[in-house]
């Protein structure tokens, strides 16, 4: 399971600034197959420093384990996070 790419982000508005929220599609290859889906995930930001990503709306109808998907799409959020990729 790979995730190939987070496309369409748009970042929800927010009344708590240390917790931003967004919206994106996700791209996933499983299986030799592709698949696409909408989910919302959030970033929150401890007074320490560290990050806490959250998800939701992730389908559960996909033909795959939720946890590996769930584990890799929280690790390529990070990783656009870190990389200044998100808005």
């Amino acid at each position: 399971m790979k995730v190939l790419e987070v496309k369409s982000i748009s970042k929800a508005d927010g009344y708590i600034y240390y917790i931003n929220r967004y919206k994106a599609t996700a791209v996933i290859e499983y299986l030799s197959k592709q698949e696409s889906f909408p989910f919302t995930f959030s970033i929150e930001y401890s007074p320490l420093g560290g990050k806490t990503v959250g998800l939701a709306d992730v389908p559960s109808t996909l033909d795959y384990p939720l946890l590996p998907v769930r584990k890799a799409l929280k690790a390529f959020v990070l990783q656009l996070e870190s990389e200044d990729k998100l808005p």
